[in-house]
C-alpha cells in the first residue's frame, strides 16, 4: 500500500513547512538563526526517509524472531536516561540521551519495541483466560513505571493507550478489559493526585483563567491562535502567537499555529490526510493473513492514532496539557525518524500482503 508511504511523506513535508513558520521568530531570538529548527528537521527527515527505505526491505518476520531482544534494547535506553550524566533534562523531564544539541529519545524507540513485542505475544496465545496475558501486562507496567521516573506522563499514556486499543481489537474478553481499564484508570488518578504540577494542569484544564500566567497560560494562548484563524487563516507565516506568546510553538502546539495560519481549510486538509493514513493502515491490517503482521500493523497504527488524538485534544482544550507531540508535524528528530521507520515496517508487510 503505497498510499501509507506517500501520506506519511506528505504529512512530514507539511510539518517541515509549518515548523519553519512556527519557529523562525523563536529560533532567531534564541540561536540567532531563523532556520535553526528547519535545518535540523530537514536532516532528520532525510535520515528518516533513508531508514524507512532500508527497513522496508527487511523481512518483518525477523522482528518476531528477535522481539525479546528488541524489547530489551528499548528497556536499556529507558534506563540509560535515568543515569545522571547520561540522560539529558529538557522541559523538566530526563528523557533524552546524546551529545550537545543532538540527542535521541529512547521512549520513542520503546513505542516501536513494545508494538513488536505485543504483536508477538498476541499472535502466540489464544488469550481465553486472564493468565494468558499477565506477562504482557507486567511488561507494560514496568515500561510505564520507568517512563514515569523521567517523568514523561504523556508518552506513558500514549504507549499504554496504543496497546490497550490493540487488545480491544484483538477481541480479549470484555470482563478482563473492563477490569484492566478500571485498574488503569485508578492508577492514572493516583499518579495525577501524587504530583502537584499535574493537579495544576487539571485545574487549568477546567478553568484556564484561574491561573492565566501560570498553568493556564499555554491553553489560553492556544485558544488565541485557534479562534482568529477563520476559514483561510492569516496566511502561511502570518501567525501572531509565535511572537513569544505560545511557548515552543513548533512542538506540542504546532497544530494551533497551523490553524491560525491556514484556517479551517488547512485544518480540514491536514486532518483528511491523517484519517486517510489511519484508514489505509487499518485496511492493511485486515488484509494481513499472518497474525503477527496483523497485530504489528495494528500496534503501530493505534500508537500513532492515540498520540494524534491526545495532541489535538490538548490543543483544542478537550484534555489537560500532557506534552504529547503531533506525529509527523511536530519538531523532533527521534519521533520523526522512528515514525518513518515504523512506516518502513508497514511497507514491508504490505509487500507480503500483495504477493
Amino acid at each position: 500500500m503505497k498510499q501509507i508511504k506517500y501520506l506519511s511523506i506528505g504529512l512530514s513535508i507539511i510539518g517541515i513547512i509549518i515548523i519553519y513558520s512556527a519557529s523562525n521568530v523563536w529560533a532567531k531570538f534564541k540561536f540567532d538563526n531563523e532556520y535553526y529548527f528547519l535545518f535540523r528537521q530537514l536532516i532528520f527527515f532525510f535520515l528518516g526517509l533513508i531508514t524507512m527505505e532500508v527497513i522496508s526491505k527487511v523481512d518483518y518476520l525477523l522482528y518476531k524472531k528477535h522481539a525479546n531482544k528488541i524489547l530489551l534494547l528499548g528497556f536499556i535506553g529507558l534506563v540509560l536516561v535515568l543515569i545522571p550524566g547520561v540522560g539529558m533534562v529538557r522541559g523538566g523531564a530526563r528523557s533524552w540521551i546524546g551529545i550537545g544539541q543532538f540527542s535521541i529519545q529512547p521512549s520513542e524507540i520503546m513505542k516501536l519495541s513494545l508494538a513488536i513485542f505485543t504483536a508477538k505475544v498476541l499472535s502466540s496465545n489464544n488469550f481465553t483466560k486472564f493468565k494468558d496475558f499477565i506477562g504482557l501486562l507486567l511488561v507494560l507496567f514496568l515500561v510505564f513505571t520507568i517512563i514515569m521516573l523521567q517523568p514523561d506522563f504523556g508518552t506513558g499514556v500514549v504507549i499504554i493507550g496504543g496497546v490497550f486499543l490493540v487488545l480491544i481489537i484483538a477481541g480479549l474478553p470484555i470482563r478482563n478489559m473492563i477490569l484492566l481499564g478500571m485498574a488503569g484508570f485508578m492508577g492514572l488518578v493516583a499518579l495525577i493526585i501524587s504530583a502537584p504540577y499535574r493537579m495544576k494542569r487539571i485545574f487549568a484544564f477546567i478553568d484556564p483563567w484561574s491561573d492565566p500566567l501560570g498553568s493556564g497560560f499555554q491553553i489560553i494562548q492556544s485558544m488565541y491562535a485557534l479562534v482568529p484563524g477563520g476559514l483561510f487563516g492569516y496566511g502561511l507565516g502570518g501567525s501572531r502567537q509565535k511572537f513569544y506568546y505560545l511557548p515552543e510553538p513548533q512542538t506540542d502546539f504546532i497544530f494551533a499555529i497551523l490553524t491560525e495560519e491556514l484556517g479551517l481549510i488547512g485544518v480540514i486538509l491536514v486532518l483528511t490526510l491523517y484519517f486517510l493514513l489511519f484508514y489505509y493502515i487499518f485496511i492493511l491490517s485486515i488484509k494481513c493473513k499472518d497474525m503477527f503482521a496483523k497485530y504489528l500493523v495494528l500496534g503501530i497504527g493505534t500508537t500513532l492514532f492515540v498520540q494524534f488524538t491526545i495532541n489535538i485534544a490538548v490543543v483544542i482544550g478537550l484534555m489537560p496539557v500532557t506534552g504529547v507531540t503531533l506525529p509527523f508535524l511536530s519538531y523532533g528528530g527521534s519521533s520523526l525518524v522512528i515514525t518513518l521507520a515504523s512506516i518502513g515496517i508497514l511497507m514491508n508487510i504490505s509487500k507480503d500482503v500483495s504477493r
